[in-house]
């Protein structure tokens, strides 16, 4: 279609659809006339613009249980990574497609990373955390973060954050608390991407005032590019 402007394409029905589909029709360089469904493009084009990226610790399958962290009496007011096993059957990749390009898997499950490559500054993503808390004593809070390393050759280049408090736990211990913790950001030109290979990184943190137990059941980065 290079060269071509919307007055150049012809919306048109044709008998050899099924679903009586409009399609975009347009003449080439060669005088071959070429043809893509609309819901095609639709298709492409939403592809291209969102998606999101999942993984699922085992607690969503039968019988599954979540993957826990305890936190001790020395880990409270400290941000830690809690443990975050993915079920075999729990990676749901539907990133859009220049970031599929860019890196094949954007998790690094040693170190709970996860990359930001192939995302620009015009992408913004939305990060949900499924997790409990069961505190073993009483009156306990716990926040949680997104921890963001930059890209090289940023000033400044040290980490930062954005956090926020999940849980207040005011009903007391031993018990276990839901949280679905949203935190939404933006692609800024130090965590944006720089070159292959060099790009952002986030990773998602837990911070409690009491000792207690984190079950992480599912983390979810919402991607529109």
């Amino acid at each position: 279609m290079a060269g071509k402007t919307i007055n150049d394409l012809t919306p048109a029905i044709l008998t050899d659809l099924t679903d009586a589909d409009q399609l975009m029709l347009w003449n080439t360089e060669d005088g071959t006339t070429r043809k893509v469904a609309l819901s095609a493009m639709r298709e492409l084009n939403a592809q291209d613009a969102q998606g999101h990226f999942a993984l699922l610790t085992n607690y969503y399958f039968t019988g599954g249980v979540a993957t826990a962290t305890e936190i001790a009496v020395e880990d409270i007011d400290s941000f830690i990574t809690p443990n975050f096993t993915t079920d075999a059957e729990g990676v749901f990749d539907y990133r859009p497609t220049l970031m599929k390009s860019s890196i094949g898997d954007p998790f690094d499950d040693a170190t709970s990373v996860f990359s930001l490559e192939g995302l620009t500054l015009a992408s913004h993503v939305n990060f949900r955390a499924s997790l409990t808390f069961e505190p073993d004593e009483d009156g306990g809070a716990l926040d949680v973060r997104l921890l963001f390393n930059r890209h090289s050759g940023t000033t400044p280049s040290e980490d930062f954050d954005i956090s926020d408090v999940a849980l207040t736990m005011a009903q007391g211990a031993d018990i276990e608390y839901p949280s679905e913790s949203l935190l939404t950001f933006f692609i800024g030109d130090t965590i944006d991407t720089n070159a292959a290979g060099d790009a952002g990184m986030c990773k998602f943190q837990v911070r409690s005032t009491v000792p207690g137990t984190v079950r992480m059941r599912a983390m979810t980065w919402y991607i529109t590019q």
